[in-house]
């Protein structure tokens, strides 16, 4: 177990901001560029003409503009986390945190932008409330998931530098991230 669970906060912190970041990114790129279901604004300013697609095209922009900072800031504050050495290094933490960020994002941008705003959804058109409410419940799993293993990771955790303990050739838990 880690000497202290709370020095987990500054990875728990950068993996939540990368998750969110990289969870936009995945979103924009799939869903708004690759698959072209719809754009920011989509559903308030359908791409049907060239005023219209350039709009939208701002909008998306914003919104990368936002991940890229988001990701930006995400990195920043990992690399402090590892300039720390008193700061627990987990894989499961890790993993756990980026997913709860990833998670995150899609529930926050789901209500708001889906729900709320109904600025646009995720796959417009017949069974666009199963698309959304598919994008609400993906994120939900995504922050349990994250949650558990942010807890799990607490348990395997230990400081950067401390020896790994084995019984038979074989690494103990207390090892493993």
């Amino acid at each position: 177990m880690a000497d202290n669970p709370r020095h987990q906060g500054a990875v728990i912190s950068a993996g939540v901001l990368l998750g969110t970041g990289l969870g936009g990114f995945v979103d924009g790129i799939l869903l708004h560029q690759l698959l072209q279901w719809h754009n920011m604004l989509s559903s308030r300013l359908p791409p049907t003409d060239l005023v219209a697609m350039k709009v939208n095209m701002f909008w998306d922009g914003l919104f990368h503009a936002f991940t890229w900072l988001v990701t930006a800031i995400g990195i920043g504050l990992l690399w402090r986390a590892g300039k720390r050495p008193e700061v627990p290094w987990s894989t499961r933490t890790f993993v756990g945190s980026l997913s709860l960020g990833w998670g995150a994002f899609n529930v926050v941008e789901g209500l708001i932008d889906h729900q709320w705003l109904g600025i646009h959804h995720v796959h417009p058109g017949a069974n666009q409330l199963a698309w959304d409410v598919g994008f609400l419940l993906f994120g939900a799993l995504l922050v349990v998931g994250g949650w558990a293993l942010i807890r799990a990771g607490r348990e395997h955790s230990r400081p950067r530098g401390a020896p790994v303990r084995r019984v038979a050739g074989e690494r103990l838990a207390a090892g493993r991230t």
